[in-house]
């Protein structure tokens, strides 16, 4: 790596902390995730849920007719029911990707698509519609391929990428997670202090932002986790929030090092992931103004030393850096850096840095609002033996073509691929499709 690039990444991050993003209300740009809770982005349980509220409000596109309106009213309707029946609030979310790459280890395919889905729910129980209020959360995810290679495949194998190039498109055996996620949630923001105990997932808690999710924005795994932090899977464990102030607030992390999505990991083993998230909301604009983030993790490692996730087993430590910058006024053009640095060979990246920019609302069909341009460049210092550098530069435009159906159009241009050398560049063409009931 350039020897400028690290020492530009990160006095971007740390020299321009000015201000954090805003997330528009319902009648707004629609945006991954909202201010306060656990995880940032759509890959939190009740960012999802939130999300798909919204969405569902806004009826702008490209074409006015939606194929799926019929199915969309009826579900919406059904869920309302439900919802005043029982109080149990349900979502259904699902992705689409095709991509196809220029270039390919050996004969190996250069194209592939998967669809992801998820369904999710809250039950809400106790204390409803108070500030401690108590729920279970639940959390059911499937992903399929069509007799092909699926993108995040493609780019991990395939081209032999480390920062990859389709996270969270690549077939499930079996095709469902039961459980992916499966835990009590208590408290918020307003009460000071809010918990979850059962099945969680870290890096859906950890370090993320609203901005930067595999669904909605960008693509790669490098470009959308920071996953040099060492990361086990999904499994039981628990996350704690204190909120001193409204602008600061304290995540802790302590979970099974041992997990594993497909089933409840061996927490019994006595191998932990531990971490530790101070954020903190920088001469914010807004009540919306989201946090800069520092963390601290430390992984036991796995039992039998097998990788997992962003593991690679070895017992390490590591703390990352991310930071949100607006750019205007009304919150539609920001910025986000990112750096994350894991030791003893613990991570699936040893260092890693990204530096993302987004336009909201850039109107480049007529008048049409809810697009999005994102550009970024990511590099990755990948922790396995024998590998090189990596660059991944990626432009997208995200826009609604049915009322309640986006379309998204990604290049990325890969550098020197981690674990190929076979060809050092390689062009990656995606198109993304997303709905939400």
């Amino acid at each position: 790596m350039k020897s400028y690039f690290v020492p530009f990444a990160l006095a971007l991050c740390f020299g321009c902390l000015t201000v954090s993003p805003v997330w528009a209300d319902e009648e707004g740009t629609a945006r991954s995730g909202g201010p306060g809770g656990f995880g940032d982005n759509d890959q939190d349980l009740g960012v999802l849920l939130r999300e798909i509220q919204t969405r569902r409000t806004q009826r702008d596109s490209l074409l006015g007719v939606s194929p799926l309106k019929p199915l969309h009213d009826t579900t919406d309707q059904v869920k309302n029911n439900l919802y005043n029946a029982t109080n149990l609030k349900l979502g259904i979310a699902v992705n689409h990707l095709f991509q196809g790459m220029s270039d390919s280890v050996g004969d190996s395919d250069r194209w592939g698509a998967t669809t992801d889905m998820d369904i999710l729910g809250t039950w809400e129980l106790i204390n409803i519609g108070e500030p401690t209020q108590g729920q279970i959360f639940f959390g059911i995810e499937g992903r399929w391929d069509y007799d092909t290679t699926g993108p995040q495949n493609l780019g991990f194998v395939n081209l032999g990428s480390q920062i990859g190039t389709g996270n969270a498109f690549s077939r499930y055996q079996p095709t469902f997670l039961p459980l992916r996620n499966l835990y009590w949630e208590q408290g918020s923001q307003e009460a000071g202090w809010a918990f979850r105990v059962g099945k969680v997932t870290p890096d859906a808690t950890l370090a993320t932002s609203r901005h930067i999710t595999p669904v909605t924005t960008f693509l790669p795994n490098g470009g959308t986790g920071l996953f040099s932090s060492g990361y086990p899977d999904s499994g039981v464990g628990f996350v704690g929030a204190l909120y001193p102030s409204d602008d600061f607030k304290i995540l802790t992390v302590f979970s099974d090092a041992n997990a594993n999505r497909n089933d409840w990991g061996d927490i019994g083993a006595g191998d932990f992931y531990k971490a530790i998230e101070f954020g903190y909301k920088l001469f914010p604009k807004t009540e919306q103004a989201g946090y800069s983030k520092l963390t601290f993790w430390h992984n036991d490692g796995t039992k039998d030393g097998a990788p997992i996730n962003a593991s690679t087993g070895k017992d390490g430590w590591g703390l990352t850096v991310l930071h949100e910058h607006e750019f205007s006024d009304d919150g539609n053009v920001v910025g986000v850096a990112r750096w994350g640095k894991a030791f003893d060979g613990s991570s699936l990246y040893d260092q890693q840095v990204g530096l993302h920019f987004l336009v909201y609302d850039p109107a480049l069909i007529g008048s049409i609002q809810n697009d999005l341009i994102g550009i970024a460049g990511n590099w990755a210092d990948a922790s396995a033996a024998g590998a090189r550098n990596e660059y991944n530069l990626e432009l997208f435009y995200r826009f609604p073509i049915f009322p309640g159906v986006d379309t998204t159009l990604s290049y990325q241009s890969v550098f020197d691929p981690a674990l190929n050398t076979e060809f050092d560049h390689a062009h990656v063409f995606s198109l993304r499709l997303r709905t939400v009931f």
